[in-house]
């Protein structure tokens, strides 16, 4: 499956070279997208997606085609040809 990508973490952009990315990869859902990315780009994608215990970061923030917010307890959510992500970070501010 081939989804695309847009990234606006900190050093997840250092980790795969670009903001941007079609990425190809053998999987359904977001969790296998997760695990494709680390797979494939290593201990920097790792530390940017991950937190210090393993799980993925609830700080990182994940929207489904412009619509659906996937949070760190839905990564189970299918991914169809096509979709578009959008990682960044979780901003708070007064």
């Amino acid at each position: 499956m081939k989804v695309h990508l847009k990234i606006f973490l900190p050093a997840l952009p250092e980790a795969i070279g670009n903001n941007e990315l079609e990425v190809e990869f053998s999987g359904a859902t977001v969790n296998d997208l997760i695990e494709s990315l680390i797979e494939r780009y290593g201990q920097k994608a790792k530390r940017a997606l991950l937190d210090e215990k393993g799980a993925f970061d609830p700080l990182v923030q994940v929207l489904l085609n412009g619509e659906k917010w996937v949070t760190y307890d839905q990564l189970d959510t299918a991914l169809h040809e096509g979709d578009q992500l959008v990682f960044m970070m979780m901003m708070a501010g007064g």
